[in-house]
């Protein structure tokens, strides 16, 4: 089992966009099975994504909102954020301006290791940073690991509503931090 503090987390590059897409299609195929169909698991190409991330990457505005977990010059995460997209509707009790995370993934040979809870951590400190006062993200309601992930450190879940994902329907949560403060300090205890 690899050494976490072997894992660097750093801002995402260009040249990285192959490997993240990588990164998602191996987290997707393990992650959503049984969640989504089986052909929309065995379709994903690393190939397609791969531009579909470079862009992503040439477009993110602070180096900070996006980051990636390397370890032995292999990225086995990344994750990314930015401002509040305009479908997740505030809830009313933020401080100040909603910031989104939009992905967080980690290799499933490296999850359990706090290479999440790291990237994350940095992308909401950036976020914050920036000025943002509160956070949201969606997770898909029966993705139980993200779920779990996303309750240790505090969110508080709206109820599901469907959702479509590459013509799939199923269900997502959104997961809410009125305070991005209270976010930053526990995913800094839950470093230490």
């Amino acid at each position: 089992m690899p050494d976490p503090r072997d894992i660097k987390i750093r801002p995402a590059e260009a040249k990285d966009a192959a490997a993240i897409a990588k990164v998602q299609v191996e987290t997707w195929q393990d992650a959503y099975v049984g969640i989504l169909p089986d052909r929309i698991l065995l379709e994903m190409r690393a190939v397609r994504s791969a531009a579909q991330w470079s862009n992503a990457i040439a477009k993110n505005q602070v180096p900070g909102f996006f980051q990636i977990a390397e370890w032995e010059g292999h990225i086995v995460g990344f994750c990314q954020g930015g401002k509040r997209r305009q479908d997740i509707k505030a809830a009313g009790d933020e401080v100040g301006e909603i910031a989104e995370i939009y992905v967080l993934y980690v290799d499933p040979s490296f999850q359990g290791l706090g290479v999440g809870t790291a990237m994350m951590g940095r992308v909401v400190e950036s976020l914050a940073e920036a000025g943002f006062g509160a956070l949201v993200l969606t997770v898909l309601s029966a993705n139980r690991s993200g779920v779990a992930f996303y309750d240790k450190h505090g969110g508080s879940a709206d109820l599901p509503v469907e959702c479509t994902v590459m013509g799939a329907q199923t269900e997502e949560t959104v997961y809410r931090w009125p305070d991005i403060r209270v976010l930053l300090d526990r995913l800094a205890g839950a470093e230490g």
